[in-house]
């Protein structure tokens, strides 16, 4: 059964992964401000627990990825989709608020990822842009009344 300080141990070491990760992605230049496909990870012992915390994430706004919870060992894992930028993923907040989601339904929170391992900045230059693929571009300044 969860506790409180098993809760801060989640959080604890949630935040210190995401300082390490958050370093890895500046150092390859991520934007850490553009919106971003991510995956959430959350895991319980118990397959009622983590078919609970699906319905719980899901009452959050997330997307849910996985239609039941998968079975790894002795646990059970479950993904669920965001739409966040990454500095809003690591905010200590956000991070404490799924922690103890997870934590009130017998489960943990396991961290994220990227839903694509393409970078946004890759994915979509202003060229491909669908508004601006065919719009002109004006070469001059109009003059102001």
């Amino acid at each position: 059964m969860p506790t409180e300080a098993s809760a801060k141990e989640n959080l604890d070491q949630q935040l210190t992964n995401n300082s390490v990760r958050m370093q890895e992605l500046v150092d390859q230049q991520y934007n850490v401000e553009t919106t971003r496909s991510l995956v959430l990870c959350f895991s319980s012992q118990d397959e009622e627990c983590a078919r609970a915390l699906t319905k719980a994430l899901f009452a959050k706004g997330t997307r849910v990825l996985l239609r039941d919870p998968e079975q790894q060992g002795d646990r059970f894992h479950i993904r669920v989709g965001v739409k966040r930028s990454l500095r809003d993923a690591v905010r200590e907040e956000f991070v404490s608020d799924m922690v103890h989601t997870a934590n009130a339904m017998n489960g943990t929170f396991d961290g994220w990822n990227l839903l694509a391992d393409e970078t946004a900045e890759q994915a979509q230059t202003h060229s491909d842009a669908p508004d601006t693929k065919d719009a002109e571009v004006a070469t001059e300044n109009p003059q102001v009344s």
